[in-house]
């Protein structure tokens, strides 16, 4: 075995270490050996050694079955670079290089809006509007077009911060427990981010489990605070929640997720951690959706969940 080889797998036994799986109930054999290497960018037999490791799986007729998330996630845990996910935030992360300046500039997006159903045979839903006004911004145009939706926003972000130590410590307090794993931000079943608390028990969390933390302790502070949910645009946007917290005359955003995972990924400036305390980033598009709520409702007669994708539109 070369050096590289066996480095390689420290890697990834420490991250499995390190993994906090799906908890039973929520754990769904989905993926066969093939896929998850697929999502993890390694060896199918790299996913056998994981999985004699401890990786959980399921054996079924065919070979071992094992949780999308938990393969997600341990991709994410290795920091290897190479998995699915990874490749997939360091996407959505390129907001976070550059100067302050870039963060705050008027920019107009045209957006693609689909809402399909995962149940064959269910067409699905149109999408609600984005409220791009919850955030300084500017709807122009929504507009149906066929088999979806389009939506001309105005984003523009806003540079602010706390005054007070109060308001900083709801940011700064999760922020440091991301930093040292006390929660491990992740991918997570939709039944399990439905329930924040059983999710932040187990330690693990999602953008909307780390909101809800942040608005519990901002309440249980005696401040104001509610949950933002929205989009992080980009040429894929990425469905996202945050907490505001009111001070003074004012709503300021608290994102210490985003910036756990520019530093995470090693893309930002370092301005970028103090950013997202309390200022608004022009990549936040937000939704008027409840944050207990998906972001289109749906009551399907065949059982499934519809999902929103709203994605760049390039040229006219």
């Amino acid at each position: 075995m070369t050096s590289h080889t066996s480095a390689a797998a420290d890697t990834w036994l420490g991250a499995l270490d390190r993994l906090r799986r799906v908890p039973g109930p929520y754990f769904r054999a989905t993926l066969d050996v093939t896929e998850a290497a697929k999502q993890l960018g390694a060896s199918v037999e790299t996913v056998h050694a994981l999985i004699d490791a401890g990786l959980p799986a399921e054996e079924r007729c065919g070979g071992p079955r094992l949780d999308y998330h938990d393969v997600a996630n341990l991709g994410l845990a290795a920091g290897l670079g190479r998995s699915l996910g990874e490749l997939a935030e360091g996407r959505m992360l390129r907001m976070a290089a550059g100067e302050p300046e870039g963060w705050v500039k008027e920019r107009t997006w045209r957006l693609r809006l689909t809402a399909p159903c995962d149940a064959d045979g269910c067409p699905g839903e149109r999408p609600t509007a984005p409220e791009p006004e919850l955030l300084d911004g500017t709807l122009l145009d929504f507009a149906d077009a066929g088999d979806h939706t389009v939506a001309t926003v105005v984003t523009r972000g806003l540079p602010d911060a706390p005054r007070t130590a109060a308001v900083r410590a709801v940011y700064d307090d999760l922020l440091a427990e991301l930093d040292d794993g006390t929660y491990q931000f992740g991918w997570l079943p939709h039944r399990l981010r439905a329930l924040p608390a059983t999710a932040a028990a187990h330690g693990m969390v999602d953008c909307r489990v780390a909101a809800w933390i942040m608005e519990r302790r901002a309440r249980e502070a005696g401040l104001t605070a509610r949950v933002r949910v929205g989009f992080v645009l980009g040429l894929v946007g990425v469905e996202h929640a945050w907490t505001e917290v009111l001070e003074g005359d004012r709503w300021l955003p608290l994102d210490p997720v985003l910036a756990f995972l520019a530093r995470r990924h090693r893309t930002s400036n370092p301005a970028f951690t103090d950013f997202c305390r309390g200022s608004v980033h022009n990549r936040l598009l937000a939704w008027p959706a409840a944050a207990d709520r998906p972001l289109v409702a749906h009551d399907c007669a065949f059982g499934g969940r519809v999902t929103l994708a709203c994605n760049q539109l390039m040229g006219r």
